[in-house]
C-alpha cells in the first residue's frame, strides 16, 4: 500500500490529524502502541477550559480560545460523521473560593480577563441559586460562560469510525520502535519487525514521542505527566456544570457520574492510583460539595499526560525532512485537538507552516537553551 501520510499515536490529536488529511483526499496511515486513545485522551475530563485559571494573554491563550470557539462545529461535525453523541454541554464553568483562602491570590486570573472584555462574571451572590450544593464555606464564584465540557472517551469513539469511515487506515497494538530515513530523509516507520514507507511521518506519541525523536538526533524532551482521576456516582447529581476550586475539579456526566481530578506529578513513566493522592481527590471534592460524602466511588484511573519544559505543546516541523511535531499538548489536548488538526493539515497540503503554529515550533528549545 502506498502511504501519504504516517501517524505516530492514536490519542485525540493524532486521529484529528488523521481525520482532516483524509477528508483531504490524503492516504493516512495511524500507528497507535495500543487502541485508539487509550492513554491520555480517554484519562482525561474533557473540560474545554482555556480560561479558567489562565496566567495572562498570549499566542497560547490565543490558540486555546481558537480551538474553544471551533468545538461545536467539531463536536457537531464528528458526531454526524460517526453516529456517536460526544455529548458537548455548555453549561459553564463555575470557579469557587473557599473561607480561608487568599481570595486576591485565587482569583488573580480574573481580573485581567475581566478588564480584556473576555466572558466572565462574578455570580458569588447569585452561587447558591446556581449551585445550591456548593459548600457554604464559598466566598466567592467566578462563572466561565463558554468554558464547556465533552464526553472525551465518546469523543475518541468518534474520531475511531469518523477517521476511518473517511478512510485512514488504523494499526492497533503496533509500536513504532524506530523512524527509518532515506539519504537523511524520513521516509517512514518501523513497527513490530517491518518497515513501512511512506511520504512524510507526523509523530503525535504524547509522552512516547521523545525516543523516536532522539534517534535522529532531535533532543526534544517531552515529559510524562502523571494525573490521577476518580468518578462517583449519586442516585441523583447535586451539581449541574463544571466546578472547580483551587485543588480539585468536578465534572458531571450524562450517564450520572460525577469525575474528580486531577493531579499532576512528574514520576517518570509510572501510571498508578495512589493512596494519597485519592484520599486528597475526594476531601477535596467533599470540601467543594459535601453531598458528595455519601457518593458510591466507581472508578479509579490515572493516565500521563504530555508535558514539556515550557508546558507548551510542540506542532509543526520538526528540522528533519519529511517530519512533522504534533505533542507536548499537556493538559489541553482534547481542547486544542480541532486547530491543532486544521493548522497541521492546512500546512502539510500548502507545504507552508500557518504562522499561526510558530511559536509552537522546535526552534524556541534553542532559544530557551540559550537564555
Amino acid at each position: 500500500m502506498s502511504r501519504d501520510v504516517i501517524i505516530v499515536g492514536g490519542g485525540v490529536i493524532g486521529c484529528s490529524i488523521a481525520w482532516r488529511l483524509a477528508q483531504a483526499g490524503l492516504r493516512v496511515t495511524i500507528f497507535e502502541r495500543g487502541r485508539v486513545g487509550c492513554e491520555a485522551s480517554r484519562a482525561a475530563a474533557g473540560m474545554l477550559t482555556p480560561q479558567g485559571g489562565a496566567t495572562g494573554p498570549g499566542a497560547f491563550f490565543d490558540l486555546c480560545l481558537r480551538s474553544r470557539a471551533m468545538y461545536r462545529r467539531f463536536a457537531d461535525e464528528l458526531s454526524e460523521a460517526s453516529g456517536v453523541d460526544v455529548e458537548y454541554k455548555d453549561e459553564g464553568t463555575l470557579f469557587v473560593v473557599l473561607r480561608g483562602e487568599d481570595e486576591a491570590d485565587k482569583i488573580k486570573w480574573a481580573q485581567w480577563q475581566i478588564e480584556a472584555g473576555l466572558p466572565i462574571e462574578d455570580v458569588s451572590n447569585d452561587l447558591y441559586r446556581i449551585e445550591p450544593a456548593v459548600t457554604k464555606s464559598a466566598t466567592r464564584a467566578i462563572f466561565l460562560p463558554e468554558e464547556h465540557q465533552v464526553e472525551n472517551r465518546r469523543l475518541m469513539d468518534a474520531l475511531e469510525v469518523a477517521m476511518t469511515q473517511a478512510g485512514v487506515e488504523l494499526k492497533q497494538g503496533a509500536d513504532v520502535t524506530a523512524l527509518t530515513t532515506d539519504h537523511g530523509n524520513v521516509s517512514g516507520v518501523e513497527s513490530n519487525g517491518e518497515r513501512f514507507a511512506c511520504g512524510l511521518v507526523i509523530v503525535a506519541a504524547g509522552a512516547w514521542s521523545s525516543p523516536l525523536l532522539k534517534a535522529l538526533g532531535l533532543n526534544i524532551e517531552v515529559i510524562p505527566a502523571l494525573g490521577q482521576m476518580i468518578a462517583v456516582r449519586s442516585a441523583k447529581s447535586p451539581i449541574s456544570r463544571v466546578l472547580h476550586a483551587s485543588d480539585v475539579y468536578i465534572v458531571p456526566r450524562s450517564d450520572g457520574r460525577i469525575l474528580i481530578g486531577a493531579t499532576v506529578e512528574y514520576a517518570g513513566f509510572q501510571k498508578v492510583i495512589k493512596v494519597g493522592a485519592t484520599r486528597h481527590l475526594l476531601n477535596s471534592a467533599v470540601e467543594l460539595v459535601p453531598s458528595l460524602d455519601g457518593a458510591e466511588i466507581v472508578e479509579t484511573w490515572s493516565g500521563l499526560r504530555p508535558d514539556t519544559v515550557d508546558h507548551l505543546p510542540i506542532i509543526g516541523q520538526s528540522g528533519a525532512r519529511n517530519l512533522w511535531l504534533a505533542t507536548g499538548h499537556f493538559r489541553n489536548g482534547i481542547l486544542l485537538a480541532p486547530l491543532t488538526a486544521n493548522l497541521i493539515a492546512e500546512s502539510i497540503i500548502n507545504r507552508r507552516t500557518s504562522n499561526e503554529l510558530r511559536p509552537f515550533g522546535v526552534e524556541r528549545f534553542s532559544l530557551l537553551t540559550n537564555d
